[in-house]
């Protein structure tokens, strides 16, 4: 089995200001560069704060033409939000790297942001993941990049483990430990060593994994390495668990538990607690099997689950009968018959009583849960059928609008310059012309409200022609810059879900005009699997109190639930604001 490790809590370390986007060049300029100088360990600290952060110092650079910088930051973006768990802009940020860096031509760092963006999705999407490995790693083998193909193929291993390919995971590791053999690298060579023993495991190569494990054990001595040293003795122990050796196995689960209680290690020390469970129940030692897992509960320190609480009453239920046996063996056959008939009548007895209560509580949860989804299908039912409705309505009048008044205008006006002709010389020909032209603007303005109302580019070409129109309209000539990009969009789409999107961004746009007071806005349309996802982000004034529970994003959010969806908005006051928009492509709120 292998282990999970964690980093232990650190001190939190103030290591950059927020700078406003008012201040000086210099100032911005020093708050990109400080942003490259920040240690991996630092950065992932506080997430949320990095995230801020640095989406500030993407905003500069892109300011100050610096692409030697933007990479960098969209790397280390996609790093923070994928930790965080918003795979979505996880992915987002790690394609924007690897074009930057293909851009400009540094095959090195789009090998490795490909075979990060694999990794980052192993746990969502393997098929993808896998994609992802394959061209960056070919990347990585073609330029010879020993030291990135390690990380690369110690990463790729686990991906065929999770595909259910364990010959596949062996061979990637042993590649992995070739290379930092090659590399002598001291330091991760004890954890090569040691994943490729794990896989042998498997394949019960027992000789040969111990032998590995020795080796890993040696090194880590040698550096004096305290917390490695404490992993080895687990790793020793899953060896000899595996291979029936149970003495053995705990004996080397108890020093790695005394050594990584030492080492203020709990997770460590709870792992080895519920290893030295299975040993002793399967040896038969019934105590000692419920002691260590008591320990082991004690140190996850929260409730119980289901799996593990039966795992205790059943350990403490052959730990009584156990002491029962002892006493009925002092007694006597009279005494020991009544007092097995009371512990059974009273083990009956708990065991009706509780099952009952659970039953009760279990169904009064189901009834609850039920009432609860037919409140919710029927509030979002609703929804959908007010904007439909609205929908509707929208192409009716604009369609009277087009074909009715606007037709009429241009009869009108047809006629007006008719009779314009025929009365040639007259000396009231000025006044005709200004009627002329009042029906001209009157008429190019009910073209254009129609046009809001239901905008043709829509219904002819598709959601990202007319996204993309709607953009130019609205920002051309404001001095605003933008930026839209769409990413697997390549199928025609329902035609509720791109109005509902077409509507959410119309909306998102509309707000940032009336209140961003921003200088650059940034709009992706991408599909990830079966969902599509909108992101708007702008560098204005940012999210108040006053402006971020207004009618406009109740709307926004109305109209995301209504398609199956979500929406989130964050921002922080003068660090601008990002909107997600998350729908399903093939599902639909049932009307």
């Amino acid at each position: 089995m292998l282990l999970r490790r964690f980093l232990p809590a650190s001190l939190l370390i103030g290591i950059w200001p927020l700078l406003p986007g008012t201040q000086a060049l210099g100032q911005r300029m020093g708050l990109v560069d400080s942003m490259l100088a920040v240690p991996y360990n630092d950065l992932v600290r506080d997430l949320h704060g990095s995230e801020a952060t640095l989406r500030d110092a993407i905003t500069q650079a892109r300011a100050l033409g610096r692409q030697d910088a933007l990479g960098k930051m969209h790397r280390w973006m996609s790093t923070v939000t994928g930790l965080s768990g918003q795979l979505d802009s996880s992915v987002y940020h790690g394609l924007a790297a690897a074009e930057i860096f293909r851009a400009q031509d540094d095959p090195l760092m789009v090998g490795v942001m490909l075979c990060d963006i694999g990794h980052g999705l192993k746990r969502r999407d393997l098929p993808r993941a896998f994609e992802y490995y394959r061209e960056g790693i070919a990347i990585l083998e073609e330029l010879d990049a020993r030291q990135e193909l390690t990380r690369a193929y110690n990463n790729y291993a686990p991906l065929h483990e999770l595909d259910g390919d364990l010959d596949s995971a062996l061979f990637f590791a042993l590649k992995g430990l070739a290379l930092k053999e090659a590399l002598n690298d001291s330091t991760g060579l004890p954890y090569g060593l040691n994943r490729v023993a794990m896989y042998l495991l498997s394949q019960e190569r027992f000789e040969e994994a111990r032998d590995l494990m020795l080796r890993a054990d040696t090194i880590r001595q040698r550096t004096n390495d305290a917390h490695g040293l404490a992993d080895q003795q687990v790793y020793f122990g899953d060896l000899f668990q595996a291979w029936g050796r149970l003495p053995e196995a705990i004996a080397n689960f108890e020093e790695g538990a005394r050594r990584a209680k030492g080492l203020d290690f709990p997770y460590l020390e709870q792992y080895c607690n519920e290893r030295l469970a299975e040993c002793h129940e399967a040896r038969g030692d019934i105590t000692a099997a419920l002691a260590t897992t008591r320990r082991a509960f004690a140190i996850k320190d929260s409730l119980l689950n289901e799996k593990n609480s039966l795992t205790i009453i059943d350990l403490e239920k052959r730990y009584e009968v156990a002491e029962k046996d002892r006493a009925i063996a002092e007694l006597g056959a009279a005494a020991v018959r009544r007092q097995l008939m009371v512990w059974l009548a009273l083990a009956a007895l708990v065991v009706v009583v509780v099952s009952s209560v659970l039953f009760h509580q279990v169904k009064q949860r189901r009834q609850r849960a039920e009432r609860d989804a037919a409140i919710i299908r029927e509030r979002e039912a609703g929804l959908k059928a007010a904007f439909d409705a609205t929908e509707q309505e929208r192409r009716r009048l604009a369609a009277e609008l087009h074909d009715g008044i606007g037709q009429q205008l241009g009869g009108l006006k047809l006629r007006l310059e008719s009779f314009k002709g025929r009365s040639s010389g007259n000396g009231a020909m000025p006044p005709l012309d200004d009627v002329i032209q009042i029906v001209d603007d009157t008429s190019r303005e009910v073209r254009d409200l129609a046009h809001q109302m239901m905008p043709k580019a829509l219904s002819r070409a598709g959601l990202v022609p007319a996204l993309e129109e709607m953009l130019r309209r609205a920002f051309d000539g404001t001095g605003v810059a933008w930026h839209f990009d769409h990413i697997g969009v390549g199928e025609a789409l329902r035609p509720e879900l791109a109005t509902g999107l077409y509507r959410i961004a119309q909306e998102l746009v509309g707000n940032i005009l009336k209140h961003a007071q921003a200088s650059h806005v940034d709009v992706q349309l991408m599909r990830n699997k079966a969902h599509l996802v909108l992101l708007v982000q702008d560098d204005g004034r940012g999210m108040t109190r006053t402006n971020s529970d207004g009618i406009g994003l109740r709307n926004i959010s109305d109209r995301a639930r209504a398609l199956g969806g979500t929406f989130h908005i964050t921002g922080t006051a003068g660090q601008g604001t990002e909107a997600t928009v998350r729908v399903p492509l093939y599902t639909t709120i049932e009307a």
